[in-house]
């Protein structure tokens, strides 16, 4: 016989059911057959230190995962960006509330470092998790909500180095913030008006939270979406809750907290109570100032539930910098179409015209004069369909490393077939005055 995990052979017969060799259990060998699952035999047999070996990690992946292509890819670039050795720290450390934090800052690495992402990121960082076993802390990806119907969006910036920048530390003007949690929409609806009464406690399972810049009063048509914010351009932050279609009109209650870098309260918790109607898939509420530039520098830790429900955590970042910035100059724009792990520079294939069948995500990349210091700013892009109707319309914000020369973004789908045929015109710039770069491509 062969066993279904580790793949050694014995002479037995068909009623055995565990491995002399691993002694897994072979009744249940197909659920080992995955990425977690591999990771969690590995544990259970050699101990966590394995973990601190992924080239063996990632030898056994390779060999007893069959299928499951997309996760062992990206399992094989969290291997060369740390992950095992990461997830190795996580399981040994004590205290829940450092392990979220690590979490958080696993995720991170992975965007600067592989150019990955928020949403491949994430699925590493969870594989991770399942196979160490502590799924409690599951991270959820920012990068789609609900109102996008499906499109699979990359709001992370790649750039073309990995060096990672540090934001300075600055101390904020203390002025009185705004609380809008009965302030409260869906995107791509009017303003609803919260109903009397305390919010009905139904089951409720949340399934992201992401954060965007809120001007007060509505979900921005232009959706600055993303855990980095600058200093001097920043009043409120919102955050955006998604879930299952809502059965019927129903009050819900909001309840989050934001926490600062050292861990200590932001605020207390925010008890927002509101309306949402039948099918309803989002929901949101925003907190900070009027004006710009009272956020301390530094990352902010998100407790969010509704109703009851879950608690998912996400964080935000707040940099020094200015959209405005003369020292980005663009110098080209081309497309190239890719799944969600973009090719190296080297090998891609750059053109305007896209097969249907083929076309995946669309990503624009930008060369720019080299960076000579670190910049914050937003990378803008909106894609109009030939009828003038708004296709994508985001801006995206992106830091700079000094010595970068180019970045790219996305915006697709990870499987192809769901592109229309037809011309798109587009239009990409840098910050708010920059030149923008206009132009059309076509999906044949």
């Amino acid at each position: 016989m062969i066993c279904n995990v580790c793949k050694s052979e014995w002479n037995g017969t068909s009623g055995d059911t565990k491995c002399p060799i691993c002694g897994a259990d072979q009744t249940k060998g197909k659920d080992q057959h995955t990425v977690p699952g591999v990771i969690a035999f590995l544990i259970k047999k050699e101990g966590a230190d394995i973990l601190l070996q992924p080239a063996t990690v990632m030898s056994y992946i390779s060999d007893l995962v069959q299928g499951h292509d997309r996760e062992k890819k990206l399992m094989r670039v969290g291997s060369a960006n740390g992950i095992f050795e990461k997830a190795h720290a996580v399981l040994i450390e004590p205290k829940q509330s450092k392990r979220e934090v690590m979490v958080l800052d696993i995720r991170q690495h992975l965007m600067d470092n592989a150019f990955l992402s928020d949403e491949n990121a994430v699925a590493i960082v969870n594989m991770a998790l399942e196979g160490i076993g502590m799924s409690s802390l599951r991270l959820q990806s920012a990068s789609v909500s609900a109102s996008d119907s499906g499109r699979t969006v990359t709001p992370t910036v790649h750039r073309q180095s990995d060096r990672p920048a540090s934001p300075p530390n600055t101390n904020a003007q203390k002025t009185a913030p705004t609380n809008d949690a009965k302030k409260t929409a869906a995107p791509n609806a009017q303003r609803k008006a919260p109903q009397q009464g305390s919010a009905q406690k139904k089951p409720f399972v949340i399934h992201s939270i992401s954060t965007f810049s809120y001007d007060g009063s509505s979900f921005a048509a232009r959706k600055v979406q993303g855990p980095l914010f600058l200093k001097g351009e920043t009043g409120m932050i919102g955050i955006l809750v998604t879930y299952n279609a809502a059965p019927a009109d129903m009050d819900v209650s909001l309840d989050w907290q934001i926490f600062r870098q050292d861990g200590t309260p932001m605020t207390g918790e925010i008890h927002g109570v509101g309306a949402i109607k039948k099918g309803d898939t989002d929901y949101y509420q925003g907190w900070g100032w009027k004006s710009p530039g009272n956020w301390q520098v530094g990352r902010y830790t998100v407790k969010a539930s509704m109703n009851g429900s879950n608690q998912l955590t996400t964080y935000f970042d707040v940099v020094d910098g200015k959209y405005d910035n003369p020292r980005l100059t663009m110098n080209s724009v081309r497309l190239f179409n890719a799944g969600a792990i973009p090719p190296d520079p080297s090998e891609r294939q750059y053109t305007a015209e896209f097969p249907a069948r083929a076309a995946r995500r669309i990503y624009f990349e930008i060369s720019l004069l080299k960076m000579r210091i670190p910049v914050y700013t937003t990378l803008n892009y909106k894609i109009s369909k030939s009828s003038g109707e708004v296709f994508a319309n985001y801006s995206v914000p992106i830091r700079f490393h000094a010595g970068d020369d180019r970045c790219w973004t996305g915006f697709g789908w990870d499987s192809p077939g769901h592109w229309q045929k037809g011309r798109y015109t587009y239009e990409v710039s840098i910050g708010e005055v920059n030149n923008i770069f206009r132009g059309v491509f076509d999906i044949i």
